[in-house]
Formats: structure tokens, sequence, C-alpha cells
């Protein structure tokens, strides 16, 4: 006998996968003091904006791009589209370009 399949709702209405390889390459270069990681940013902005539960961040292996000075990211709403977001980037910028849908 198989066991059903579980279903529970989550909190999430996006998902952002970010390069955990690109991640690491860079250690730091983003947010007000360019001293904190992608995730770190994005989700400092997140919570600033309210929406810190709202969006799930997930570091995963390669994505494949392998940008200089960048982290690769891909949001779950537009999983046919990777960006490559630079060190430094602005992190309200970033959020909006990997949230946005073209």
């Amino acid at each position: 006998m198989t066991k059903a399949i579980d279903q529970r709702a989550t909190p999430w209405r996006d998902v952002i996968l970010l390069c955990g390889k690109c991640t690491g390459k860079m250690k730091a270069g983003f947010g007000p003091d360019r001293k904190q990681t992608l995730r770190e940013a994005l989700r400092t902005e997140l919570k600033a904006k309210g929406q810190g539960r709202q969006v799930r961040l997930v570091e995963t292996r390669c994505l494949g791009l392998c940008p200089k000075k960048a982290v690769a990211a891909v949001s779950g709403r537009d999983p046919g589209r990777i960006l490559s977001i630079p060190k430094g980037a602005e992190t309200e910028e970033a959020l909006s370009r990997i949230l946005a849908r073209d």
C-alpha cells in the first residue's frame, strides 16, 4: 500500500533561487555597506518592505551561468529567465528585477 501525498499551504508567493557557488566565490559585496551576501541583502530588503515571509530565498548548487563578480539568480515565477546580479548592485533594483515578469 502506498502512502497518500500530503499537501500544505506556505506563506510564500515566490521562491528565488540563488547560485551557492557564485555566492561562495564572492562572500560579500551587497547591501548598503557592501558587506553582505546577496541572500542577506535581499532578506534585509524583504523584511524592510514587510515581505520577509512572502518570498523564500534558496541557495542552490551551480545554476550554470557562472558570471564574473556576480551571482546568478532565478525566480520561481519565471524559471525561463536567469539573471546575473553584479557585485555592488542596488538591492532594491536587484529584487525588483528578479521578481519582475517579462
